[in-house]
């Protein structure tokens, strides 16, 4: 005769006790979920996804490029910006479609001159058209120089640049270039490789873009200081306006003849005769602590620019003036209007020099 064990079936076990668990907490989630999309209409306005698609031209890796049509606004998690962003059927931040570009001036560059976080108005490239220069921007956040040749190379053949201004962003745009090797590459390589699968950002923009939950807790933490501080100190969340790049001295040389040989690939795209002009934009470790590194990159920079025959313009004189908290957003690194302002208006000095005004 078996002796019937005690309380056999009284007691979940504990594979149960966690499905329960798990199921709860789903569950839970799942209300919060429907509840937040609720009460936080706006949750979407964080995924810059919305706005920012992947561009093929024939030459060329993919790059950045605006979704065609876009009409919606752009928010800031910790709270720096809430902007309008409006783009036309090229995926550029212009009312005009691209014909309009023809004989203007074309304002090549990534997210800065893109205008991230500002009104489209306060663009340094409206700043000048409201100074009586015509402009065009033709700018994608997330690209680089090879990016900023694809940008050029993708507007149509019969429309052509009066004069092109390209923001030459000293923190994102340097390094050792070969756009025909990425191309060829790119072109060569039919899947993912096995590390670009799934990597930790690739699951936060996920979330950033299908989680209403997920945007609040982003939103809340970033915006408690302490809370914020800590995840610092724990390695979750990347410290605001603190330096990435460290090079050596010959990785330097490198990198910024790399950097100068792929201006000059994009300026002998230009028609003969085009004005060029490279606003060479300074770190912010140069303006806010006058660091030694950044110093000594900007002024390499522009060396190796006028040894070929490249026109620069730089702007920093005048954000030391201004300083950096009034000419950046808090957190992000990203210029306000005021470093918007001062951009154009160095711009301006040259303009007057080398490019016909027209009224407006």
């Amino acid at each position: 005769m078996k002796r019937r064990r005690r309380h056999g079936g009284d007691n979940p076990s504990l594979t149960g006790a966690a499905f329960a668990l798990i199921l709860g907490v789903a569950i839970l989630a799942g209300m919060a979920e429907a509840a937040l999309r609720v009460l936080m209409p706006r949750w979407q306005e964080f995924y810059s996804g919305r706005f920012i698609e992947l561009g093929h031209v024939p030459g060329h890796g993919p790059f950045a490029i605006g979704r065609a049509g876009f009409d919606g606004w752009f928010s800031q998690n910790n709270g720096d910006f809430r902007s309008h962003i409006r783009l036309n059927e090229s995926g550029l931040r212009n009312d005009e479609p691209v014909g309009a570009a023809d004989g203007r001036i074309w304002v090549i560059g990534d997210s800065m001159t893109f205008g991230w976080g500002v009104e489209r108005d306060q663009m340094y490239s409206s700043a000048l058209a409201a100074a009586g220069y015509p402009t065009y921007n033709v700018a994608s956040p997330g690209t680089d120089l090879c990016g900023y040749q694809a940008l050029y190379d993708r507007m149509p053949a019969h429309v052509r640049p009066g004069a092109v201004v390209l923001g030459l962003i000293l923190e994102n745009d340097m390094a050792n270039y070969d756009c025909a090797g990425r191309a060829a590459a790119a072109a060569a390589r039919a899947a993912p490789e096995p590390d670009e699968a799934m990597r930790l950002i690739d699951v936060k923009m996920a979330l950033t873009h299908h989680s209403a939950l997920y945007n609040f807790f982003a939103v809340a933490v970033k915006r408690v200081d302490v809370v914020n501080q800590a995840l610092q100190v724990v390695g979750l969340v990347n410290p605001t306006h603190v330096e990435h790049h460290h090079r050596t001295a010959s990785e330097m040389d490198s990198v910024v003849g790399k950097t100068a040989d792929a201006v000059l690939d994009l300026q002998r795209k230009l028609p003969e005769g085009t004005p060029f002009v490279v606003l060479v934009v300074p770190t912010r470790f140069e303006i806010r602590d006058q660091d030694a590194s950044s110093r000594q990159l900007r002024e390499s920079v522009l060396v190796e620019l006028a040894r070929r025959g490249i026109a620069t313009v730089d702007p920093l004189p005048a954000f030391l003036a201004a300083g950096f908290a009034p000419t950046h957003f808090a957190h992000d690194g990203h210029w306000s209007p005021l470093g918007h302002k001062l951009a154009a208006e160095a711009l301006t000095q040259w303009l007057a020099a080398n490019v016909q005004e027209t009224p407006q």
